[in-house]
């Protein structure tokens, strides 16, 4: 009995062997999947925030008028919700105050209504340039998570 027990001693120590190297891959590659989703889920939103706050800052009011600059202020308005929705715990007062420039430029725009090209575009310079330096200080925050 002994010579049929030893081939299935055998056996068993290699499929034991080969099953922790199967449990082993498997811890790993969750280990590296783990990695690549490591960042916060605000860290896409962050980017495109980003993104949307330069296109704000490159409109020319002067010559592409109010509008341009509406739609841009739209689509910040949809990122930074977006943004405050996944990170607004993380990130309260920098989400609070990149929400105040927000509404203040959409205030001016309101406001720079009527006027001319070149008169609106002062008239919302300074909003603009707030949007931009409360964009830039929440990209600072988080600079370090994502």
């Amino acid at each position: 009995m002994t010579p049929h027990m030893r081939p299935a001693e055998r056996a068993g120590p290699r499929s034991g062997g080969l099953l922790a190297a199967a449990v082993l891959v498997l811890a790993l590659s969750g280990l590296a999947a783990g990695c690549s989703s490591s960042k916060p889920a605000y860290c896409t939103d962050a980017s495109q925030l980003k993104t949307s706050v330069q296109n704000l800052g490159n409109v020319d009011v002067s010559k592409n008028g109010l509008d341009s600059l509406q739609t841009a202020l739209s689509q910040v308005q949809t990122d930074a919700k977006m943004f405050a929705t996944d990170a607004k715990s993380a990130y309260p007062s920098q989400t609070a105050a990149l929400n105040t420039a927000v509404s203040g430029l959409q205030t001016a725009i309101t406001s720079a209504k009527g006027q001319p090209a070149a008169t609106a575009a002062t008239a919302v310079e300074s909003s603009v340039i707030q949007v931009k330096n409360s964009a830039s200080n929440l990209q600072s925050a988080i600079q370090g998570n994502c």
